[in-house]
């Protein structure tokens, strides 16, 4: 798409005007300053094909859906973000990461360790983990898939993260023995 003379002024702009502010959004959203220079970048793409144009670039109406657009970009790279920490989570630590085999058997370690790690998970939550930790598919596409609601699947992940943490918790055993202690010890007193 061929910017015009005008609409490339307008831009400019804009950028002069509002290329701080924009960063200082997206830095308080994202608290990354390299992630939020490629919001403020990421925004002013997305300002130069909207069709939404101002007559005076310092308008309060312009002023305005500038900081929408650049909070909506950060939000947008914050949640990408997030998503690639929660697959991360599961594979860390797995053995045989960084082998040297290359990049597609690190995959396919990291999605047999996946499945392995989830695999102990009830059906309804291993297949909402599956599909949004090993397929990578979104929570618009799990739903569908799976034929629940978009609330369901990001619950149910909810809850499976939470059952991994528990289940995969090392001093988990310990906790339990000295939470039952208390309990003795607590009605023992009583």
């Amino acid at each position: 798409m061929r910017i015009q003379r005008e609409e490339k002024r307008f831009i400019e702009k804009c950028y002069r005007l509002y290329e701080q502010k924009m960063y200082q959004v997206a830095y308080s959203i994202l608290r990354d300053s390299g992630l939020a220079e490629d919001a403020v970048q990421e925004a002013f793409l997305k300002l130069m094909n909207s069709d939404t144009r101002f007559a005076d670039p310092k308008s309060e109406d312009c002023k305005r859906y500038i900081i929408t657009v650049i909070k909506h970009a950060s939000i947008d790279m914050y949640n990408k973000k997030r998503r690639e920490q929660e697959v991360f989570y599961f594979t860390d630590d797995s053995p045989g990461m960084g082998n040297g085999a290359g990049p597609q058997a690190d995959r396919r370690e990291a999605e047999f360790d996946l499945n392995e790690l989830i695999s102990d998970l009830p059906p309804k939550y291993y297949a909402v983990a599956n599909c949004l930790a090993v397929k990578e598919l979104s929570v618009k596409e799990t739903a569908a898939e799976l034929g629940i609601s978009e609330s369901a699947v990001r619950k149910r992940f909810e809850r499976a993260k939470l059952m991994l943490k528990a289940i995969h918790d090392p001093y988990r055993k310990g906790r339990e023995e000295y939470e039952q202690g208390q309990k003795i010890y607590k009605s023992n007193i009583s």
